[in-house]
Parts: structure tokens; C-alpha cells; sequence
């Protein structure tokens, strides 16, 4: 039973990505998988489900939170959205929980990181297959996608380029072919993110790409380090510079977006909830209700909109304690990556950084992803802790 939980993981963490993919109404592989899990999971709950609060204290803060957003049911806007929000947080906690039981070893979350690189690498595939056959004439070809969120995609596989350089940073120089095959990949998913158009996107890759290269360089300052920096540099701007002039001009106009406050409708958003959360009556402390954005905005500015900003739907739906609750998680997070004892962990940060770059402009509170990502840093954490990360300079 214990394999069988072992590779059901693997293989929902492999699904993680392509959760836009459904095969009936609201019904994804993923959630298939999930049901699966869970039910195989149950036959050894002893060590699926098992917690160590002094050595696990985001565990704690996550059902915290959890908690906290079911009793905001008594005075949220809209019980039964918040309610069913709370059901979607129940199933994070318990892949989060299990996950981090079963990816014991770096083997096994070596193979986890590879399969959400399948993932990454599938929706990036469809999104290149759908951006050839829509014409590129203007923008309006990101909105024919298919498999999800042209923000989200850039963001997770963004995520899993960080992964490709972590694998690679613990792979021993004598195994030539798997650096190749992590280089190559890297350039492959740069250039998936590029033509989704997505300028988080582009930020997130320059800065992943930065925190590689600058540590790299002056630290080593090897040929064969300053070759692998070219390739991705210049493989990279290769392919911006291959793409249709409209999506170039698109990226161009980035600091013009910034400092106009405009960054398509954000500001004028942001501006607004910023006008409602204000208002003498709006409840700032407790929040009104998690998973009531939309909700609340519409009755404020009479328009049905996503906040477009984690934080700010945080502060609305639950108050100064529900994002303070989650703050505090995120700091524990960067004590376990700043816990790790390595010379150059630049790389392991990105796994903190480009989640806080990504939920600065994108929704996140009904996407599993805040949850997943302490999998990977606390698994990271204990397994340099115990000295079983390969190929290191401690």
C-alpha cells in the first residue's frame, strides 16, 4: 500500500498543472487521483498523516488559518461560497500533509519535481499548439487558451524551471547527458512562458534567471559556469526576439504599465478595494468572509471581479488576522530556506520569491499552490538538515 500512496502522489503532483484540464464539468484528473489517494491513504493513517508541531510549525498555521476561515461562516457576506472555500482548503491540507509524509528521501522528491515538470511541460506544449494555429496579429490569441490562465501557466512553469535548477545544482558532474537534458529543458519552458504573453511571467523568468546567474558567476567564475549562464541568456533573448512584434511590444511596455498605474485594469482595481476597505463600516479586522471577494467588490463597485492580488483578498475576506495568519506562514517558510546549509542557495529562495512576485497580480486563494510549495521547502529543509541533499557544498 505504501508504493501504491508513493506513486499516486507522484503522479497528482504530476496533475497539479493541468488542473484547467477537465474531462466532464468541474471534474480534472487531478481531483480523480486525489479521491484515489485519499481512500489509499486512509489504510495507513499513522504515517501519511502524521504531524511534528515543534518541528512543523507551518502545519500548524495552515490549519489555523483553516480554522479561522470556517468561523468567518457566521458573519461572511456569502456563507456558501466561504463554506465551499473551506472544503478546497480541507483537501490542500491533507495532500500538503501527505505529501510531506511520503516524500521522505530526495529520490522520491526528485521524482515529484520531474513529474510537475511533465506537467509544466504538457500545458506548455498545448499552449504552443494553440498559439500556432491563433494567429498572433494581436493579443487576443491569449484568450483561446485552453489549458488555463496564461498568468497561472507562466507561473507554474516558472516553478518548474526552479525545479530543473535544483535538480541540476545536486546532479554529479559526471552525468553529462542529465545537465544537458536540465539546460535544455530550461530554454524549452523560458520560451513557453514568452509566448504566453504573460508579463508577471517575463519578470518572474528575468528574475529566476538573475538569482542563478549572479551568484554563479562571481562565486566560480569557470568557464564551463559562464557558458551555461550565455546559453540560457542568450538562448533566452533568441527566442524573445523570435516572437511576433505585437507580443514583443507587449513586454516592452511593461514600465510604461508600472508607471501609469495601469497594468491591465489592475490599478483601477487595487485603487478601488483600497476606497472600499476604507469605508467606516467595512469589517477590516475579521474580514468579510473567506472566499467573498467577488462578492463584496460587486456591491461596492457593482462589478464581478477577482482582486488580482493574493494579499488584497486576504485583507478583504479575512481581515488583518487572516492575513497576518498567512504572513506568518510565509515567514516560516523562509526560515527553513534560510535554515539550509549551503554556500549558494540562491536557487532554493526562488521557491519563496516567485510565488510572492506571482500572487502580487494573480488570484490565488483557490489554487492549491500557497499550500504545495511548503512541500517542497520544508522537504528541502529537513533533508539538508539530515545531510541527505547529494552532491552539496555545505
Amino acid at each position: 500500500m505504501g508504493k501504491l500512496i508513493y506513486i499516486l502522489t507522484i503522479l497528482y503532483i504530476g496533475l497539479i498543472p493541468m488542473e484547467a484540464i477537465t474531462i466532464a464539468e468541474d471534474i480534472s484528473y487531478g481531483r480523480i487521483v486525489f479521491i484515489l489517494l485519499f481512500a489509499s491513504s486512509l489504510f495507513d493513517i499513522s504515517r501519511c498523516y502524521k504531524i511534528k508541531i515543534t518541528e512543523q510549525p507551518h502545519i500548524v498555521i495552515l490549519f489555523s488559518f483553516i480554522f479561522y476561515c470556517f468561523i468567518s461562516i457566521i458573519w461572511s457576506y456569502d456563507q456558501d461560497e466561504t463554506l465551499h472555500r473551506v472544503q478546497l482548503l480541507i483537501q490542500y491540507i491533507i495532500i500538503t500533509v501527505l505529501a510531506t509524509n511520503v516524500l521522505c528521501d530526495y529520490k522520491r522528491l526528485k521524482w515529484a519535481m520531474i513529474a510537475f515538470c511533465l506537467g509544466c511541460g504538457y500545458i506548455g506544449i498545448a499552449s504552443f499548439g494553440e498559439y500556432q494555429v491563433n494567429s498572433a496579429v494581436d493579443m487576443s490569441y491569449r484568450s483561446e487558451f485552453t489549458t488555463g490562465n496564461p498568468n497561472e501557466n507562466a507561473f507554474m512553469i516558472n516553478y518548474a524551471i526552479i525545479f530543473l535548477l535544483i535538480i541540476l545544482k545536486n546532479l554529479s558532474h559526471t552525468k553529462r547527458v542529465f545537465h544537458l537534458l536540465c539546460v535544455a529543458g530550461i530554454v524549452v519552458f523560458s520560451y513557453f512562458i514568452l509566448i504566453l504573453g504573460s508579463r508577471n511571467g517575463i519578470i518572474m523568468l528575468a528574475t529566476t534567471l538573475l538569482f542563478y546567474s549572479i551568484p554563479k558567476i562571481y562565486r566560480k567564475r569557470n568557464f564551463k559556469s559562464v557558458l551555461t549562464i550565455l546559453i540560457l541568456i542568450f538562448g533566452t533573448l533568441y527566442l524573445f526576439f523570435a516572437l511576433p512584434e505585437v507580443v514583443q511590444e507587449r513586454y516592452l511596455g511593461i514600465q510604461d504599465q508600472i508607471a501609469e498605474n495601469e497594468m491591465s485594469g489592475r490599478g483601477y482595481i487595487w485603487g478601488k478595494t483600497f476606497d472600499m476597505l476604507s469605508q467606516p463600516g467595512f469589517p477590516i479586522i475579521q474580514g468579510a468572509g473567506w472566499g467573498t471577494f467577488i462578492t463584496v467588490f460587486s456591491q461596492y463597485s457593482g462589478q464581478q471581479i477577482g482582486a488580482h492580488n493574493f494579499y488584497l483578498n486576504l485583507l478583504t475576506t479575512t481581515g488583518l488576522i487572516g492575513l497576518s495568519l498567512v504572513l506568518y506562514y510565509l515567514y516560516r517558510l523562509f526560515l527553513y530556506l534560510k535554515l539550509i546549509r549551503i554556500k549558494n542557495k540562491s536557487v532554493y529562495y526562488l521557491l519563496l520569491v516567485i510565488p510572492l512576485i506571482s500572487m502580487l497580480t494573480t488570484n490565488w486563494e483557490s489554487r492549491k499552490w500557497w499550500f504545495i510549495i511548503s512541500v517542497f521547502i520544508y522537504t528541502l529543509y529537513r533533508l539538508n538538515k539530515n545531510n541527505l541533499l547529494p552532491h552539496n557544498e555545505t
